[in-house]
């Protein structure tokens, strides 16, 4: 699996939906802007989080990653989407939504509805 991120901005508390972002694999910081002029790459390490994809889709398609809040439907409960909700961690080596299920067992019940950073400005 080719390893895959998205990118929060802590300053505008978004998404970056488009522009370079480099992830320098020497000293793990990431750098934007013109990547094929270092004099013009700023370093915005601090102003970024990354979030991996989990390679998993929820039971709608849409892609997990890693620090997503996933509501995972209880069995035989697709009706009435009663369930509880987790979020999805890189924990000993293996994706997890919360301490105890791993993500490869739920992820075809769940449902994504938040990721960690979002939810902190509501």
């Amino acid at each position: 699996m080719i390893p895959k991120f998205r990118a929060w901005n802590k300053k505008s508390h978004s998404f970056i939906n488009y522009g370079d972002l480099v992830l320098d694999l020497r000293n793990g910081k990431i750098y934007a802007g013109d990547i094929g002029l270092p004099e013009s790459t700023i370093d915005v390490t601090e102003q970024i989080n990354l979030m991996q994809s989990t390679g998993l889709n929820d039971k709608n398609g849409v892609e997990i990653f890693v620090g997503d809040i996933v509501r995972i439907i209880d069995d035989g409960e697709d009706d009435t989407g009663s369930g509880w909700n987790e979020e999805v961690i890189f924990h000993n080596g293996a994706c997890m939504a919360g301490d105890e299920d791993l993500l490869v067992n739920v992820n075809f019940r769940c449902v994504v509805i938040n990721n960690i950073y979002e939810i902190k400005l509501q």
